[in-house]
């Protein structure tokens, strides 16, 4: 498996913004997984991509300036800023209950205060995944270097 990020052109006007990504992509970006967007109102647009070794070899041959491989912490840095983690309700009746005993002024349990915690597995509120390549990268079916071929 191999990390890049393709720097991207774009035109942005308020109604629509068109990307213009290398005049070649085309013939990669089947077997391309785009994984981030950077995407900030600037001139240019990174976006993080994986791919299989041979598919590396082609787009490397371009020697595209447009085209720079990342090494996995500098890839996570850049999907972290441009993907967050968030906050996110899992369970939306437990965390209405929560609040609405401590908009009364009752004491909150362990149990209650484990709904609201997003670090605490319990339902309630939680946070998204963490940008991790890696991660990524094997739940679309990369491995070791190669990307994994599903049975026919």
């Amino acid at each position: 498996m191999r990390v890049f990020e393709v720097t991207i052109a774009k035109d942005r006007t308020p109604k629509q913004t068109t990307l213009h990504w290398p005049e070649w992509w085309g013939d990669v970006a089947p077997r391309v997984d785009v994984v981030a967007y950077q995407d900030d109102g600037l001139e240019t647009e990174g976006a993080i991509c994986v791919c299989d070794n041979s598919t590396w070899d082609e787009i490397a041959a371009h020697n595209d300036k447009a085209i720079a491989e990342l090494d996995e912490a500098t890839a996570n840095a850049k999907g972290r800023a441009w993907r967050p983690q968030i906050e996110k309700i899992t369970d939306e009746m437990a965390v209405i209950g929560v609040v609405a005993k401590a908009v009364r002024g009752e004491k909150l349990s362990k149990g209650d205060l484990a709904v609201i915690d997003p670090e605490d597995s319990t339902p309630g509120i939680t946070k998204s995944p963490l940008f991790d390549v890696q991660r990524i990268a094997v739940d679309r079916g990369y491995v070791l270097g190669s990307r994994r071929v599903a049975p026919l």
